[in-house]
């Protein structure tokens, strides 16, 4: 169950940040599949899962460098953008997957090693990849920081009323990018999760919707990250 809800967790708490800074990025399923095969080719050629995720990271982000181009500075229209983004990234990750069909990735392991073969507690606390704890702890650090820093505040208050963070000195813009850039590292992470842990291989449009289940999720939860 964990290993299903990882992506998820991952996507939605991008986006999370991204609608706080008030900016809705519909392009969360393009980033998560560019993530799945960024983090895949990386792994296999690097033989590094680690580094495959840093990879997958870095492709969702760089894919919503270009929603953060749009809607930011040429003030395109959100939804179309993120709609366009998401055709984009399937495209893409297509097109990058050719060679990589029927390859398995390396193995990640888990976390905890022999604790995961403790009776009991063992399967369910430790018996698990060192990406789901990675993925629990993005969600304690996002709430704490929108909690309990002023960066949090600051991105509240772009996200709830933009005129008047202006007013206040703070750059919008600036403070909106970096969200989207954040949006996008999270869903690219749990794109690579899907292709490196859940299901260990690449297939084209093996994200299957989860990106547009994150969207919902968010909503559901009513943008709480604990939730």
């Amino acid at each position: 169950l964990m290993v299903a809800a990882t992506p998820l967790l991952l996507a939605a708490i991008g986006e999370l940040v991204v609608e706080k800074a008030g900016v809705l990025n519909l392009g969360v399923e393009g980033m998560m599949i560019t993530g799945a095969i960024c983090g895949f080719a990386i792994s296999v050629e690097t033989g590094s899962p680690a580094v495959g995720f840093v990879a997958a990271a870095i492709g969702g982000a760089l894919l919503s460098v270009l929603f953060a181009v749009l809607t930011q500075f040429a003030l395109a229209n959100q939804v179309a953008s993120g709609l366009a983004l998401t055709l984009f990234g399937l495209g893409l990750s297509a097109l990058m997957g050719q060679s990589y069909v029927g390859i398995k990735p390396p193995e990640t392991g888990d976390a905890f090693g022999a604790l995961g073969d403790l009776p009991v507690i063992g399967p369910i606390l430790f018996g698990h990849d060192a990406m789901l704890y990675v993925g629990i702890l993005i969600v304690a650090g996002t709430w704490a920081v929108l909690k309990f820093t002023r960066a949090g505040l600051i991105l509240r208050a772009v996200g709830e009323n933009h005129d008047a963070a202006h007013a206040l000195g703070y750059k919008v813009k600036r403070i909106r990018v970096l969200a989207i850039l954040f949006g996008g590292a999270c869903a690219g992470l749990g794109g690579a999760y899907i292709s490196l842990i859940r299901v260990p291989q690449w297939t084209e449009g093996m994200t299957a919707g989860i990106g547009w289940i994150a969207l919902a999720l968010v909503v559901f939860a009513s943008w709480k990250p604990w939730r």
